[in-house]
């Protein structure tokens, strides 16, 4: 469950918990073509393009159809979940999960969840070189995304190699990350739906009881095959949002809460923000993560309902 809503965040969560940290997906095929799905919103003057990223990918997939090369060339500006220049500012990023992260000094992870996940915390930590007294002044939600990090790096490191996330982020770079490096290239202005803090807090404003839970599934979900990220990334390369809504939203009544602060409330949010875009005359490429596009929650489907026809999947 943590592994398909890790994944359908964007940076700041993750990229502030270890030296920046990004989820990477683990795909092992390195030289394939990509057809992912596009929207599109006709406008008197511009047009709106609206794009399902993958945060983190292998290099060598091609995945810039056709349509989507010429919406690029077309638009005036590009707009992703972050700014992920400042996402990736390590100061910034890191006061960010020191607020937010951590526990009062009085306080202990380990206290607050039973003997049996203890005892699973604790060989986690091990597992993935974590210090123990480190692991145990975070609070659960950190805990969580940590592991849930730190376990997909596993799987794409060699076996008897250190784990170096930093040096994964260089050999996976995701569709968020190379578009917002192409913008500056192409001297497309660049532009934000949200912050970083409100996107940690996704996680962080989540009660006490609803970050425990999310814990102890992260601890049962790591030693578990990356069947579903596969499954996901699948989907996204060959369009199929039908798919991807399936393995997205298909269980969101098993952890509703995280389901509407990481999709429904965000849309909402965002939604204004796109209506103003299709006001200005501009063509604007929206960059966001491919669950946000997908279901009867996401940003599609409420354009659609509001009677703005968004041509697409």
């Amino acid at each position: 469950m943590i592994r398909k809503y890790v994944l359908g965040a964007a940076a700041t969560c993750t990229a502030a918990i270890i030296a920046l940290l990004l989820v990477i997906a683990p795909v092992t095929s390195r030289e394939s073509t990509a057809n992912p799905a596009l929207w599109k919103i006709d406008g008197p003057n511009g047009d709106i393009y609206l794009f399902g990223s993958i945060h983190i990918l292998p290099k060598g997939t091609a995945w810039r159809r056709p349509e989507l090369e010429a919406a690029l060339q077309q638009a005036h500006r590009l707009v992703f979940e972050l700014d992920l220049d400042e996402a990736k500012n390590p100061a910034a990023s890191i006061a960010l999960v020191s607020k937010y992260g951590f526990l009062p000094p009085d306080k202990s992870l380990f206290k607050m969840i039973a003997p049996e996940y203890r005892a699973q915390l604790v060989e986690a930590a091990k597992t993935f070189g974590l210090p123990e007294a480190a692991m145990d002044r975070m609070r659960p939600w950190l805990a969580a995304i940590t592991l849930t990090s730190l376990n997909i790096v596993k799987q794409t490191t060699k076996k008897g190699d250190p784990l170096n996330p930093n040096a994964a982020m260089e050999e996976l770079a995701g569709v968020d990350v190379q578009l917002w490096e192409w913008s500056k290239t192409a001297n497309k202005q660049r532009g934000a739906l949200e912050t970083s803090e409100e996107q940690i807090r996704v996680f962080a404003d989540l009660s006490h009881d609803q970050q425990v839970q999310l814990l102890v599934t992260t601890l049962k979900e790591i030693s578990e095959p990356p069947e579903l990220l596969n499954q996901l990334i699948s989907a996204w390369k060959t369009g199929d949002s039908r798919k991807l809504d399936e393995l997205m939203n298909g269980n969101a009544s098993a952890f509703p809460a995280l389901q509407k602060a990481l999709f429904y409330d965000r849309h909402v949010k965002w939604l204004p923000q796109i209506e103003k875009m299709m006001a200005d005359g501009q063509t604007h490429v929206i960059v966001v993560g491919a669950g946000h596009l997908v279901g009867k929650d996401s940003v599609v489907a409420m354009l659609r309902a509001k009677g703005i026809k968004v041509e697409g999947p």
